[in-house]
């Protein structure tokens, strides 16, 4: 393992504004070699007017080196800020690297910025790196205009990076073959490409990309939970993330509507927390459930959220790659019920998952959970072992090595 002090451009395209997976995988990352004595300077897209107090001022306040990048446009639904690789752009980031000396430009995302971030560090001969954090991109379309959105999102990738994206069968949509090929064609042009799981890993190897580093997330130190010694009644579980279909909200929520047709009064109740699109559906369907909407919470409160349940659901399937939630989750010391068999890290050990991700087989496992909470409590008396894969100082060994171990470009 590398023992060198790295000065690191770490680069992310979408809002701090708000903390979804990545930003907070992002978000730790800085920190965590930042605490290891890494020098390293946030890239990303000025904060809003709406939220001047957000992620970009904790980390000025904590001491953090910021570069931020104004866009006048931000693409509603995925909170993307429009920034284009232009090369007045280059040129000021140029500038900001070389006056931090940089020699390692880390990217954490695949448009505008990044695209830029790239250049700019392939230029000084210093290392590339790029984070993957979905390459699973799932995109709605009606029927009919597949071939039509492909086709615009590749003229839009173009417009924004300044170079077209491969045109690699990786998805039997085309829209999210497109998408995923926006994340392959900048892939191809860093020195190595780092995949917080196994599974995501193998289909960027599958994909063309020849050297792909597994490093799963690891969050920041802070308050972690005490296993559980009884579940219940009533059987808490929490459900956390966006409100959107990739999710699979509403398929949740039937389960949930039909374990409480089956199971007694009472005995179990289910928060969820994220915000997004289907939360009008989910609060219809979820009418006369035990079934609470708490919107958006800060992370320290979604954090002390999980303590105070029993259990953690991450039902997405065939979608995500890492989820932060599992290594939350397990800093919580509490078990994960799941519908993936892809998602291995952390839950091989203490993870409970449903025999198929329709609502079926997720309602009969919630009622053999809420009948007999014993393998809830198992699974929390497992989270310690289960965390040990997402160890901070591990995250920046096995990080640092990847940057040790890159020749540039």
């Amino acid at each position: 393992m590398s023992a060198r002090v790295w000065r690191v451009a770490l680069v992310c395209d979408y809002s701090l504004d708000y903390l979804g997976g990545a930003q907070s995988a992002f978000l730790d990352e800085a920190r965590l070699l930042r605490e290891r004595g890494h020098e390293v300077v946030i890239v990303a897209p000025a904060a809003g007017r709406a939220n001047p107090a957000g992620a970009l001022a904790t980390w000025r306040a904590e001491g953090g080196d910021v570069v931020t990048i104004p866009a006048r446009v931000t693409l509603p639904g995925v909170q993307l800020p429009v920034i284009r690789n232009t090369q007045r752009l280059r040129d000021d980031l140029a500038t900001q690297f070389a006056a931090r000396d940089i020699d390692v430009v880390h990217v954490h995302s695949e448009f505008g910025l990044s695209a830029a971030a790239v250049s700019v560090g392939r230029s000084r001969g210093a290392r590339t790196v790029q984070t993957v954090h979905t390459f699973f991109w799932q995109a709605e379309v009606a029927r009919g205009l597949g071939n039509a959105s492909a086709a615009a999102v590749r003229a839009f990738a173009r417009w924004l990076r300044g170079f077209p994206s491969t045109h690699v069968d990786l998805a039997q949509a085309p829209l999210d073959s497109a998408l995923r090929n926006l994340t392959l064609s900048l892939a191809l042009r860093v020195d190595v490409v780092v995949s917080p799981s196994a599974h995501q890993a193998e289909r960027l190897r599958e994909a063309g990309l020849p050297v792909v580093r597994v490093v799963p997330n690891a969050v920041t130190p802070g308050p972690v939970g005490e296993p559980l010694r009884e579940a219940g009644p009533p059987l808490r579980i929490l459900w956390v993330g966006r409100l959107v279909p990739e999710k699979r909200l509403i398929e949740w929520i039937d389960a949930v509507v039909q374990t409480a047709a089956a199971v007694n009064p009472g005995s179990f109740e289910v928060e969820i927390v994220g915000e997004g699109p289907l939360r009008g559906a989910a609060e219809q369907r979820a009418a006369n459930a035990p079934v609470r909407f708490l919107g958006r919470l800060p992370r320290e409160q979604v954090q002390e959220r999980m303590r105070a349940a029993h259990l953690v659901a991450l039902t997405s399937f065939g979608f995500d790659n890492q989820p932060v939630t599992i290594v939350e989750a397990l800093e919580a010391r509490r078990g994960i019920f799941y519908v993936d068999p892809a998602l291995t890290e952390g839950t091989e050990v203490a993870g409970l998952r449903a025999s198929g991700p329709d609502v079926r087989s997720m309602s009969e496992l919630l009622v053999s959970l809420v009948r007999d909470p014993r393998r809830v409590v198992e699974a929390s008396s497992r989270a310690a072992e289960a965390a040990r894969e997402f160890d901070p100082v591990l995250h920046v060994a096995r990080i640092t090595d990847a940057y040790a171990t890159t020749a540039p470009c």
